[in-house]
């Protein structure tokens, strides 16, 4: 199955880029936080932005997915911080942003948990600066199986190397622009 050889093929990827989060540090402070949320904001809006130029299928519900303004409401809701510089996305057709999709919605399962702790730690409800990482709440799980079922349906196996190098390349891009945040 596709999203297993996806899981697969970015592991070591995905740990790389995870453990440049200082999201579950437990020195986070409100500006430290913020600063993470601009550079996540500096990648995930230019790739959403792209991703609305394909023409994806319409089981992928890209339009139910966009968090790009998930992002700037929980900004609002923190200390002002220098923007960071945009990514520049490669994603050349529907199979590549797929694997960009597959990254972006990755990224909401593990956001339960980032959100519990930003709650405990430092009293940030979804509400007030954790919207990205609540998400879609109670509806993730159910989230997540469709976007497994779509990939599993929509994608043909001559373009399943493509829409893994979409998602390593997403991970690349969250790890340039996370390289260097500290808590």
């Amino acid at each position: 199955m596709l999203m297993s050889r996806l899981k697969q093929a970015t592991l070591d990827r995905h740990r790389e880029v995870e453990a440049l989060m200082p999201v579950l540090h437990p020195s986070l402070s409100r500006v430290a936080y913020a600063r993470l949320l601009g550079q996540l904001q500096a990648v995930v809006g230019p790739l959403e932005a792209r991703l609305l130029t394909l023409p994806f299928p319409p089981a992928f519900e890209l339009h139910l997915r966009l968090k790009a303004p998930l992002l700037a409401r929980d900004l609002a809701h923190l200390p002002s911080v220098p923007p960071a510089t945009p990514a520049m996305p490669q994603l050349p057709g529907v199979p590549e942003g797929l694997g960009a999709l597959y990254v972006l919605e990755g990224a909401t399962l593990g956001g339960q948990v980032i959100a519990r702790h930003l709650q405990q730690n430092l009293n940030i409800q979804s509400q007030s600066g954790s919207a990205y990482f609540h998400a879609y709440g109670a509806a993730t799980g159910p989230m997540w199986l469709a976007l497994t079922e779509a990939m599993n349906r929509s994608v043909a196996p001559k373009d399943e190397e493509y829409v893994i190098a979409g998602a390593q390349h997403t991970f690349e891009l969250f790890h340039q622009v996370l390289s260097g945040m500290t808590a």
